[in-house]
């Protein structure tokens, strides 16, 4: 029985019930958010303070805002960050808190803050704002000019709300299609839509009071290289959701794939669809004050510093010929940890030149492409909508639930387990983004007609079928500097490259992996890549995903006789996950088992080399640098495990 609906929620329910469950985990700062105090102190802030306010203005000024990510845990570092922000003109501040503060791991926040203050080393990759509180998190606000609007994911997303806009912050992502794409393994799409709809009333408790709070929708987080169709369609969802709980202000977020057409004819294509549902619903007085250009598609980020001020400057060259108000550019150095402050500033110089010199000029990038595009990309959107509708029987809520479950709403390469991962997606010849299987999505005939040539027309001119392979070396290609692979360096589909004696090898017993991205880290495309690659090999392997705890790896091994764990992380804190952790395999009778570990293993700026030698000190048998080959560590667990007779 489906339990949530697209109806908004009473007040007293919200207030006596919801309110005080949310505040519960952390009482000390919870007990700072109180609703009347911080309405009032809202009110007393500038216009600049306001983010519906600030991003309004750009737009009616013609001009592009920057709209970069900041977040350190140690409160003098993050002023003196958003200070040296405020010096290259930034004025929109997308928030980002730590990933133990947006799971309620308060505990490990406060040992990581505590450890970042006292080494003055960051351990956390972002700011822990639950522990800091109201009146310390006021203080950064006050200390510079500009408007701020905080991240979360679901676990945390309610407590963070409240914070947030007890501390002065105007606007805050309501996105729950982003947690099931990329930031929460488990929840259910019921409990999703619940925490949205929290959210979504908080917003709507300050709007009834004269204070305007913004929710920006992310969708459905492209992981893959497919068209914007889903993103697009679960922004407007999540919108839907939002305004029936009483948002007046949405702020669309438009990601850029690398193709000038497609990228641009989909930011077109998004005000008039989002105004159509609004207006359908009856919600004509929610505003839409600006678009925000979002450089945060999962895509592999350059590590060669030179093609990353490449990839920057292209977001920047899109966002300036298109109407985007704001853009979210990433540094230079993302690839490689947590940017320092001059990252930052070299970055975003770079960024404003470009929105500056493009759009002085009033180009008008318009041609009948670009229309094609904006057309097809209507008609997808409209009936992914149009469907989910369907299924519920008009209520929203309830047909977002249905279609997850059936695969009308599918992404590839999403963390949730309740995603069925039935569609998949490749470049065509001009690099734009087509499906090349669709699952259950409701695209209609005349969209896959049009796509489908596409992309038969790149496999005739290259002479092999598009598939797995493909849509892998398509993911990886802007960090290589090609928006497609030249032909002659293609992967034929029906190629291995684990060397077959492999697989021969451990045909008649083979070893049990155990694959998984450790501790809260979202990210699952690694991990997932690893875990097809040793079935491919002939390997039994037991996929944790995600967000896994070192505790899970452990019990996976012991209850499958595991050979070897082969741990991912990309978000910078794993040693703090994995202190001790060879101890504990010990303590639990498998600490022979081998160890493997790959991916960004630290937070800020810091060697490989480093790296190796203290999670060599930790246990593990081998350590890899993010972006590595997976074809060498197979082989090196292949032999490894030869060596001691295992296969």
């Amino acid at each position: 029985m489906i339990r949530v609906r697209q109806k908004r929620t009473d007040e007293d329910t919200f207030l006596r019930k919801l309110r005080p469950e949310v505040l519960a985990p952390w009482p000390e700062t919870g007990r700072e958010c109180d609703l009347d105090e911080a309405i009032a102190y809202q009110k007393s802030l500038p216009d600049s303070k306001n983010f519906t306010k600030a991003l309004a203005k750009y737009r009616a000024e013609g001009k592009v805002g920057l709209f970069p990510r900041s977040g350190v845990p140690v409160v003098e570092k993050e002023i003196e960050l958003l200070r040296s922000l405020n010096e290259v003109g930034v004025r929109l501040f997308p928030f980002t808190t730590d990933s133990y503060t947006r799971n309620l791991q308060l505990d490990k926040a406060k040992a990581g803050l505590e450890e970042s203050i006292k080494t003055g080393k960051m351990k956390l990759n972002g700011y822990p704002i639950i522990n800091h509180g109201v009146k310390t998190t006021r203080r950064v606000v006050e200390s510079c000019e500009g408007a701020f609007d905080p991240r979360s994911s679901r676990v945390a997303n309610s407590f963070v709300g409240e914070v947030a806009f007890a501390s002065g912050m105007t606007a805050m992502p309501n996105s729950f299609f982003g947690w099931i794409g990329g930031y929460d393994k488990l929840a259910t799409p019921e409990e999703c839509i619940q925490t949205a709809q929290y959210l979504g009333r908080l917003i709507g408790y300050y709007a009834d009071r004269g204070v305007i709070i913004s929710t920006d929708t992310h969708g459905w987080i492209p992981n893959g290289v497919i068209p914007m169709y889903i993103n697009i369609a679960t922004q407007i969802i999540e919108a839907l959701i939002s305004v029936e709980q009483g948002v007046r202000s949405i702020v669309p977020l438009m990601n850029f794939q690398g193709n000038l057409v497609q990228d641009v004819s989909e930011i077109r294509a998004a005000p008039g669809l989002f105004r159509k549902y609004f207006d359908k619903f009856g919600y004509a007085d929610v505003q839409i004050p600006g678009l925000i250009g979002n450089q945060s598609s999962l895509f592999a980020f350059p590590q060669d510093i030179g093609y990353a001020y490449g990839y920057i400057n292209y977001i920047a060259m899109v966002a300036a010929l298109s109407p985007i108000d704001a853009c979210s550019v990433k540094t230079v150095d993302e690839a490689i940890g947590v940017p320092s402050v001059e990252s930052h500033m070299q970055t975003y110089r770079s960024a404003n030149w470009i929105f500056n010199v493009v759009r002085q000029q009033g180009i008008t990038f318009d041609d009948k492409a670009v229309a094609q595009e904006q057309r097809i990309c209507e008609a997808a959107v409209s009936a992914i909508i149009d469907k989910v509708l369907d299924m519920g029987d008009g209520d929203l809520a309830v047909g977002v639930v249905r279609a997850l479950e059936a695969g009308v709403l599918d992404s590839p390469f999403s963390i949730n387990v309740n995603v069925r991962d039935l569609c998949m997606g490749a470049r065509d010849l001009t690099g734009a983004c087509r499906y090349i299987e669709y699952g259950n999505l409701p695209i209609p005939n005349e969209v896959r007609e049009y796509n489908d040539e596409k992309v038969r027309d790149r496999e005739k001119t290259e002479g092999r079928r598009l598939g797995y392979k493909t849509s892998l070396a398509d993911f990886w290609s802007l960090s290589r500097g090609v928006i497609i692979d030249p032909p002659e360096n293609s992967i034929d589909e029906d190629s291995d490259e684990i060397p077959p004696e492999i697989a021969e090898a451990v045909k008649e017993n083979p070893p049990t992996i155990i694959t998984g991205t450790v501790g809260v880290d979202a990210h699952v495309i690694g991990t997932k890549i690893i875990s097809k690659v040793l079935r491919e090999a002939g390997f039994n392997v037991v996929a944790l995903g995600a967000q896994t705890a070192p505790e899970e790896f452990i019990k996976a091994a012991i209850e499958t006789d595991a050979d070897a764990m082969l741990m991912t992380s990309l978000y910078g804190m794993a040693e703090m996950d994995l202190h001790g952790f060879r101890g504990k395999c010990v303590e639990a009778g498998i600490g022979d088992i081998l160890l493997y570990i790959g991916g960004i293993l630290g937070v800020g700026k810091h060697d490989f080399a480093d790296d190796e030698v203290k999670f060599k000190k930790l246990g593990f048998d081998r350590v890899y640098p993010p972006g590595a080959p997976i074809a060498p560590s197979v082989i090196n667990l292949y032999e490894d495990l030869k060596a001691r007779g295992q296969v």
